[in-house]
């Protein structure tokens, strides 16, 4: 499930290898012919999405929601994936290949789709103080939703959600107002550090042992908390919210 950790990743990979090369071909459902002959100017994550910057000012947007993702090719290596499924097709003039597939979300970049979005947790040049801000506009909120609004802060996602909550022992269904302005101060800090150790390296890690799952709570429904040994559970609001009814009062 792609979060703001997992793009930026991606974007990094594509940037190394497509970062001042010329566009040989382009496809891509409803783009038209793209820009062909183009130099690709920057490839960069800005929350959930991910851009691709052409020399002539245009800007490709991508969003993977649940199930999409960007691949890498060498020009007449085989896909990994089915090519019905291919929703951007680029080729380059060093030789690479990259395609977008299963993306729900892909489309040229409008001046204000950005303008909402909250600080960026995944960015080196993130702003704590207005995310805080931000979340404080949302307090009746409860936490396990007001941590997924992209407007408030942008880059997290359930997985990130679920076990910074659980780091925090926070109750996910309490509200944003309940905590005091240190506690949320120490959530925003640890869902940012989550990401953070997790944009250069995958697969997607919380928790450092050498036996049982790499994170606490997420899918981990019915078996054990590391911590107490109680159940974990597992609650469907607008997405699914697994935690630890005791250590998470």
């Amino acid at each position: 499930m792609p979060e703001g950790d997992t793009i930026f990743r991606a974007a990094t990979t594509l940037r190394k290898a497509l970062a001042g090369a010329r566009v040989t071909q382009f496809r891509g459902e409803r783009l038209g012919r793209g820009p062909v002959g183009e130099r690709i100017e920057e490839v960069s994550a800005r929350g959930k999405n991910l851009l691709v910057r052409f020399e002539k000012g245009r800007t490709l947007r991508t969003h993977m929601r649940m199930h999409g993702s960007w691949h890498l090719y060498r020009e007449g290596e085989r896909w990994r994936r089915p090519g019905f499924q291919a929703r951007v097709e680029l080729h380059a003039d060093n030789g690479f290949v990259a395609v977008c597939f299963a993306a729900p979300v892909v489309e040229w970049l409008q001046p204000a789709t950005l303008a909402n979005l909250g600080p960026d947790a995944t960015s080196d040049g993130f702003d704590g103080a207005e995310a805080q801000r931000r979340l404080r506009a949302l307090d009746g909120t409860p936490l396990e939703r007001a941590l997924l609004d992209q407007t408030a802060m942008s880059g997290v996602g359930n997985v990130i959600k679920c076990e910074a909550l659980f780091l925090e022992r926070l109750d996910p269904f309490r509200t944003v107002a309940s905590l005091d302005d240190a506690a949320l101060a120490a959530l925003i800090d640890r869902s940012r550090r989550l990401l953070l150790r997790n944009r250069t390296s995958g697969p997607r890690t919380s928790r450092e042992a050498f036996d049982g799952s790499r994170v606490w709570v997420y899918g981990r429904r019915s078996q054990p908390c590391y911590v107490c040994g109680d159940p974990i559970r597992v609650k469907t609001t607008q997405r699914l919210t697994y935690y630890c009814a005791r250590c998470q009062k």
